[in-house]
């Protein structure tokens, strides 16, 4: 019989210790509201639905003893190849290469990891127009960004960081990257 009270005082323990951790240590946590969002870091190079899902935690009462957890995700909405960018690089491409606004599409965005303040984007024909393939290296970032070169080949080079060329794919014959 010992035995019994003993398990049944370890559970009580533990349901308590659970009933903290899941009510009372978040709202210490952020500042006394029980609403947590996860945090939010995506790279606009990878297709994100822009918005991270909200977790919500009820506290118990006295008609539900136990926490309930709702998870609600945001509508997706995705963003142009170069993520919330996308109308400010898209300007200053088809204002900077000849011909890109009416011939070409922008194929493909990526920021640099080690400074997102650099960015290679791909230009491809449209169907039925002439436009050789073209890449283009902007630099800049909050909706103002500048070209800084442009080309099929040797994009880059003596423009730009060595480590953000080798992060972008470009390579460089010679001493490559600036200074």
């Amino acid at each position: 019989m010992a035995r019994k009270w003993i398990l049944a005082g370890i559970v009580v323990f533990v349901v308590a210790g659970g009933l903290f951790v899941a009510v009372v240590l978040p709202s210490i946590d952020d500042g006394g509201t029980t609403s947590r969002s996860a945090p939010s870091s995506t790279r606009p190079s990878e297709a994100t639905t822009g918005a991270e899902p909200s977790t919500t935690v009820t506290p118990p009462s006295s008609t539900n003893p136990l926490p309930t957890t709702t998870t609600s995700s945001p509508p997706a909405v995705l963003p142009g190849p170069c993520g919330i960018d996308a109308g400010p690089i898209t300007a200053a491409v088809d204002a900077g290469v000849a011909g890109a606004r009416t011939n070409a599409t922008l194929t493909d965005c990526r920021h640099a990891a080690v400074d997102t303040s650099w960015v290679l984007v791909h230009l491809e024909a449209k169907p039925g127009t002439q436009f050789a393939p073209t890449s283009v290296l902007l630099h800049g970032g909050g909706g103002s960004w500048t070209i800084v070169d442009s080309g099929s080949n040797q994009v880059g080079c003596g423009k730009a960081p060595q480590q953000v060329l080798v992060d972008l794919g470009l390579l460089c014959v010679g001493s490559g990257g600036a200074t």
